[in-house]
């Protein structure tokens, strides 16, 4: 009995540690932007407004990379190599006007607004030719916490982010296949956050709002992307995550509505970058945004007003939308199709996403993203991995013994003429648009077809539709009216000082209720002990 006990107890307890474990731990860090003071160093930088646009140039002070000594000289090249991979996908997708910055007389300021204690001798030319220096340090993070970033050096005219620091959490399992993709993802997110997606900077722009102690985004163009996307023009706020306590609230997309845009709390293996994220870097007036992401991001798409108000389980135990699950394991395609997965129904859902149980793909031991219809391994004959291969619900088959419906990763192009999904199974190719296709040309079973435009929205000039964002990114697209202009001059703000208090640490309505929670359940445990 007391064993049973202790085994009880044993499982409040890693209950307790799910219920705060996270994946990105960017409120870790207490670090208070500052401006650089240019007056003090006798030098002066002006921002004109006939500045040309140019795509952001990134670089980084590898002096503050130290080697850790449990890391292989190969894997720590990697990680630097990955680094740069990262930086280029951002020029990809955002202008900026540029100065050139001297700041040989700086070199205290930037130590002291980035908390470092030392940077490399090449400081003094660190923004002449670059808009953004990024100092990567690795770290033994908290619980888990995959990486962490915030920006330390502001503008002092426009007041862009100059300087930013990235912290990576030494103990990653570096060794495992697709770590390159995987660590990219976490990069593109942390650096997003050292650019815009930070309170800083939601407060100094006015784009925030907070209600019930929940914090939400309200800036021009986000309104206008989330109302055209989710197909709800009443949208006021989107909201930003509100669990995690000071490691993820208030600095991430509330999963629950955003599940698998990049700049969630955790790392959701269906991950994209939408155009309602790109929406919040041209709200500052500080970027141009290139808005042509080929569509991959797909959560809520086009479900009106309705996904915002309704709970994502009604009271007779039904998913409301196709975007939730009800039954544990049970296999399913991701909203984008990129991913193979299954039902995630562990403590009644994904906790980021208000606990609503949502298709979930573990990575395993040896591998991330196993099950992506890229990145992933073959697990049949008729399975495409690939570039444009997508999941399919299929029980197609060559044999003559039926199979059981299962997520499928086929190849797929778009025939732009006649509005139909080209889909490669097999030899056999099947045209299709929101319909299931019984028994195709040498196969039995059959496979059930989205919408086009859930494919094929945006398709590229060769006409494929791809799985991965950073093709996509290097993709032009077919219509070339993708690039909107910004004006430096249209953004309103206060001024921010470096006095200011900008409230870095937000209000989490899940705190409370998580702390009750946990007492409840450890109090529950010591009870068991005490009969």
């Amino acid at each position: 009995m007391k064993a049973f006990k202790i085994w009880i107890l044993l499982l409040i307890f890693i209950q307790i540690e799910t219920v705060i474990n996270f994946k990105c731990g960017t409120n870790y860090l207490k670090i208070k932007p500052k401006h650089l003071n240019l007056k003090q160093n006798n030098k002066t930088s002006s921002i004109l407004k006939d500045t040309e646009y140019r795509p952001i140039e990134i670089a980084y002070d590898f002096t503050t990379l130290k080697q850790p000594s449990s890391m292989s000289s190969s894997i720590f090249e990697t990680v630097k190599s990955i680094l740069k991979e990262t930086r280029n996908e951002f020029s990809k997708i955002l202008q900026v006007q540029h100065t050139d910055i001297d700041l040989s007389e700086s070199a205290e300021d930037i130590m002291d607004a980035c908390e470092l204690s030392n940077i490399g001798e090449g400081y003094k030319d660190f923004l002449v030719d670059n808009d953004l220096i990024i100092f990567p340090m690795f770290d033994s993070l908290e619980n888990e916490v995959l990486a962490a970033a915030a920006p330390c050096l502001l503008h002092p005219e426009t007041h862009r982010p100059i300087g930013g620091v990235v912290y990576i959490n030494n103990n990653l399992n570096f060794d495992k296949t697709n770590i390159n993709f995987y660590m990219k993802n976490i990069l593109l997110h942390e650096i997003t956050h050292v650019l815009v997606f930070h309170p800083i900077f939601f407060n100094y722009f006015n784009m925030n709002t907070t209600e019930n102690g929940i914090s939400f985004i309200k800036s021009t163009k986000v309104l206008e992307k989330s109302r055209e996307y989710f197909n709800c023009s009443s949208l006021t706020k989107i909201p930003l995550e509100d669990y995690g306590d000071e490691k993820s609230a208030g600095s991430h997309w509330e999963s629950r509505y955003m599940l698998g845009d990049y700049m969630i709390s955790t790392d959701y293996p269906d991950a994209a970058i939408s155009d309602i994220t790109l929406a919040l870097f041209e709200d500052t007036g500080l970027y141009k945004v290139n808005y042509y992401t080929g569509g991959l991001f797909k959560f809520g798409k086009n479900k009106g007003c309705e996904f915002f108000n309704s709970t994502c389980v009604n009271s007779k135990g039904e998913a409301t939308f196709d975007e939730f699950c009800t039954t544990s394991k049970e296999p399913k395609c991701s909203s984008s199709r990129a991913l193979k997965s299954s039902c995630y129904t562990t403590e009644g859902g994904y906790p980021t996403a208000d606990y609503c149980p949502i298709p979930f793909e573990y990575h395993s031991d040896s591998s991330y993203y196993q099950k992506h219809c890229k990145y992933g391994t073959a697990s049949e004959s008729l399975e495409i991995m690939g570039n444009n291969s997508f999941c399919f619900m299929s029980s197609l088959t060559q044999g003559t013994t039926a199979v059981t419906e299962r997520p499928v990763c086929y190849e797929v192009s778009c025939d732009t003429t006649n509005n139909k999904i080209i889909v490669t199974v097999g030899t056999a190719t099947i045209s299709c648009d929101d319909e299931a296709v019984s028994n195709p040309s040498g196969l039995r079973g059959s496979i059930t077809c989205p919408k086009y435009n859930d494919l094929c929205a945006s398709p590229t000039n060769d006409g494929k539709a791809y799985n991965d964002m950073y093709n996509i990114f290097t993709k032009k697209a077919a219509d070339d009216s993708y690039i909107y202009p910004t004006s430096y001059d249209d953004y309103t703000g206060n001024a921010l000082y470096e006095d200011d208090d900008d409230n870095i640490t937000p209000v989490s309505r899940s705190d409370d209720y998580n702390i009750k929670i946990n007492l409840i359940l450890l109090a529950f445990g010591l009870l068991l002990f005490i009969i």
